[in-house]
């Protein structure tokens, strides 16, 4: 039977770094441990791809426990795609969802890499999405001044980029770049094109388009090396140096460019909705946070709706049915679903996320 909520379990997934201590500590678990399952892909209807590790049937999936056993959610929603998708996919074909969602905690810089624009995916590589990704920071381990890697800030140019990349010249690559510093609920995007890497000891949440496109450009750190298959999307680094945007960004202007100024939706006496992420920058997904302070009723949108309790804890309650929240834990919300309750204990924070305009009907 289909539900209007959903409580959805955590999802650890492998990655080619080390971190999750972070992730352990969001979720307010006695033991905080890293490890190489740095990610917690939140009901992911993806599975991961992960060159050089031993493969994991279905690895990324998110399952759920129903009374008929566990089943992959993505089969949960396919039962009933009106009620759970609304009209994002009506047709008569297959469908995918428009974004993955991940809890993300790093232990270690991780590697310099990008991803294509969409129009490069779309004209080049005959592929519907590139991969354009916003990050929101939840926590920062103690000691840290956290940072990403954003941009060229002193740009190497093609020739000079393929030079380094071949020889993997790591002061050359580290001179390209600045420190760029962020801070904890700050919201950040990165578009395709754009070299990156994400900061030693930061906690976040991760929404990116629906592809796997990536250009790792670094192939060894702190020990973790990317095996070949997993450098050049299969293209080679010729085809790959086509994809990078060799534009010199001062780190004012990346800040200015690439950090989000957040948008207040709606203000009552009970809660906050605000606007993370919107169709300016993806036709791909919405991101909104509620910040909840008492008892609200809150009008649903219609859309498919992923989410996580960023902090503090509460009861979620629609049609009867009620869901039991705490920091870390994730949920779902149908389409279907018009209206639903939220009790804060105190106060929490929701940050959820809902399909764009381009939610696949294949």
């Amino acid at each position: 039977m289909a539900t209007g909520l959903m409580k959805l379990p955590e999802n650890r997934v492998r990655r080619n770094y080390t971190g999750g201590a972070g992730i352990d500590r969001l979720h307010g678990k006695a033991r905080w441990a890293d490890n190489n399952m740095p990610e917690e892909w939140v009901g992911s209807m993806v599975e991961a791809s992960n060159p050089g590790m031993e493969p994991i049937a279905h690895e990324g999936l998110a399952v759920v426990e129903t009374a008929d056993g566990p089943r992959f959610l993505r089969d949960i929603i396919g039962d009933d795609r009106e009620f759970y998708l609304g009209t994002a996919a009506r047709g008569e074909g297959g469908w995918r969802l428009s974004f993955l969602l991940k809890i993300l905690d790093s232990a270690m810089r991780l590697h310099v890499q990008a991803h294509p624009t969409t129009r490069f995916a779309n004209e080049v590589m005959g592929m519907p999405y590139g991969k354009l990704e916003c990050y929101y920071i939840l926590n920062v381990r103690e000691g840290i001044s956290p940072y990403i890697r954003l941009g060229f800030q002193h740009t190497p140019g093609r020739d000079g980029w393929r030079e380094i990349v071949e020889k993997q010249d790591k002061a050359r690559m580290d001179g390209c770049f600045e420190k760029i510093p962020v801070q904890v609920g700050e919201v950040w995007y990165i578009p395709g094109g754009m070299p990156h890497a994400i900061g030693e000891g930061i906690t976040m949440l991760e929404i990116m388009e629906p592809s796997d496109l990536v250009v790792r450009c670094e192939f060894e750190r702190e020990g973790i090396v990317v095996p070949e298959d997993g450098r050049f999307m299969g293209r080679g680094l010729d085809f790959c140096l086509d994809i990078f945007d060799y534009t010199e960004y001062p780190k004012e202007e990346i800040m200015e460019k690439c950090r989000i100024e957040p948008r207040v939706l709606e203000e009552t006496d009970a809660f906050r909705r605000v606007r993370l992420v919107d169709e300016t920058l993806t036709s791909c997904f919405f991101v909104e946070k509620l910040e909840v302070t008492a008892p609200a009723l809150v009008r649903h949108n219609q859309k498919f709706n992923l989410g996580v309790v960023c902090a503090g804890s509460c009861a979620m309650e629609q049609n009867g049915q009620v869901l039991s929240l705490k920091a870390g834990d994730s949920f779902l919300i149908a389409a279907g679903a018009e209206t639903y309750q939220i009790r804060p204990e105190g106060s929490a924070q929701l940050v959820m996320v809902y399909p764009g305009k381009d939610m696949d009907t294949l």
